[in-house]
């Protein structure tokens, strides 16, 4: 971690505008429907932006490396995921989007990677802004779209989370490369963590789903 900000006064108050951006977020996704398609359309775009615009950042500052630099960090796979939820309407991602978003952007966000560079940099914006998308585009799903787990969400978490990371951790041994897990770090520990949370994060629908169902069935008797 970069010891000028990891867990430093800048960083600790990126974290207070997150915390202030997570409270509002839902209000900004008000009266938004009619809107949808030039939303999402948006949402997309910027996106694809914001990744073109970091892998350009770091050949600028003359920080790219193949073998660490590639967009395939658990977050970017969350954003592959909203892009093509968007835009093919693939809704049934949705299980797994919920939760690595969450996990993963929140995570990144507390235990901030090395950007091999002094803050304020371009590319420490570039890595808060993405985040900061993503949740909203969670967000906007949610509310706007009404989308909804379904009763097959950890199944579909845990084999999603069995396939990316068995792809990181083999093309990390084969190829000498090192892509972090998840919370910016190498530890295979992380894994499990990851897993264990984005599962977890799973309960409190399925409760909420339980009470429904009971609520319908008492009315209908």
């Amino acid at each position: 971690m970069a010891e000028t900000f990891f867990f430093s006064t800048d960083h600790l108050i990126v974290l207070v505008f997150f915390s202030l951006f997570l409270c509002i977020c839902p209000k900004l996704t008000k009266n938004l429907l009619p809107y949808s398609h030039l939303v999402e359309k948006v949402i997309c775009v910027l996106i694809v932006s914001e990744i073109v615009l970091e892998q350009l950042t770091l050949i600028t500052m003359k920080q790219y490396d193949v073998l660490s630099s590639l967009p395939i960090g658990v977050s970017r796979f969350a954003a592959y995921m909203c892009i093509l939820i968007l835009i093919f309407k693939q809704s049934q991602l949705y299980n797994v989007f919920y939760s690595w978003t969450l996990v993963s952007c929140i995570g990144e966000l507390i235990f901030f990677k090395d950007m091999g560079c002094r803050f304020p940099n371009f590319i420490y914006f570039l890595y808060i802004g993405s985040k900061c998308l993503l949740i909203y585009a969670n967000v906007y799903m949610s509310e706007v779209r009404k989308f909804r787990i379904s009763k097959f969400a950890i199944r579909d978490n845990i084999i999603m989370c069995l396939l990316y990371f068995s792809f990181i951790v083999l093309l990390n041994i084969l190829t000498k490369a090192h892509y972090d897990y998840s919370f910016s770090t190498y530890n295979i520990l992380s894994i499990f963590i990851f897993m264990i949370l984005t599962t977890i994060i799973y309960i409190p629908s399925y409760l909420s789903d339980k009470d429904d169902f009971r609520l319908i069935k008492k009315r209908t008797k």
